[in-house]
């Protein structure tokens, strides 16, 4: 029994160590050949295009050369037209030639007699001129000869017109100041008329609208009547011209 204890003691220790088969060899290790190398270590990415990590850190700002300015176009305005000529605008001495301006004036408006049945009446309106300048320059003098028709009512009093006024500005861009006089006559076959009538006429700048404020004296059957009216007319030939887009010199 002591023989054989002893046998178990004398065999463990060769039992337990390593044979020189298990022992790792020296191929095993890791060659030099086989170690990563600094060249193919993984270069690091720029500071300036890092994005940000979990811990919300903020990436440093882009260096001037990399930044660019955004792109945006600028509103493009349509030049205005300058109809206005060379030199002193408001003087007379411009390039600007005389003035021709056709006028096709539509005026309604109130009537009043001063004595006499119907004092208080309509009055209508309808005038062709033609404005003539006498100068160049920016506002300009001129003449106006005009004829045309008038309209009073509740009676039905027709009247034809014709006359030559004074005016000052006619080009369409300024407003236009005129003293029109003008012989009247009333074609009625009971008690014909005939008289004058003077209006000062004030036309608006680049719209054709117009008021004039006239009085007029007229003769019938040997009794004089006066009477003042007062309209607001629209100029047909300047929107007919306007519509068709013609290049005037006084448009």
């Amino acid at each position: 029994m002591w023989a054989g204890m002893t046998l178990l003691v004398v065999l463990a220790p060769a039992a337990a160590e390593p044979s020189a088969a298990e022992e790792p060899s020296a191929a095993a290790e890791p060659s030099a050949a086989e170690e990563p190398s600094a060249a193919e270590e993984p270069t690091p990415e720029p500071a300036s295009r890092r994005v940000p990590g979990p811990s919300g850190d903020e990436p440093p700002p882009l260096p001037a050369s990399e930044i660019r300015s955004p792109r945006f176009l600028e509103p493009q305005r349509l030049p205005t037209r300058d109809r206005r000529p060379r030199g002193r605008v408001t003087s007379r001495f411009t390039d600007r030639p005389p003035l021709v301006r056709p006028v096709l004036r539509v005026a309604p408006g109130f009537s009043g007699r001063i004595g006499g049945p119907h004092r208080a009446a309509f009055g209508f309106d309808v005038l062709a001129a033609v404005m003539l300048g006498l100068q160049g320059g920016y506002r300009q003098w001129g003449l106006m000869p005009e004829v045309g028709y008038s309209l009073r009512v509740p009676r039905l009093e027709h009247r034809l017109l014709a006359g030559m006024g004074l005016v000052y500005g006619i080009n369409a861009e300024s407003w236009t100041l005129g003293w029109l006089p003008r012989m009247v006559w009333q074609p009625d076959p009971q008690a014909r008329g005939l008289g004058v009538r003077n209006g000062l006429w004030f036309n608006f700048a680049e719209n054709g609208f117009s008021v004039e404020l006239s009085h007029q004296w007229l003769q019938r059957g040997g009794v004089g009547q006066h009477e003042l009216q007062i309209t607001l007319g629209i100029d047909l030939a300047m929107l007919a011209f306007v519509l068709a887009d013609a290049r005037l010199a006084w448009l």
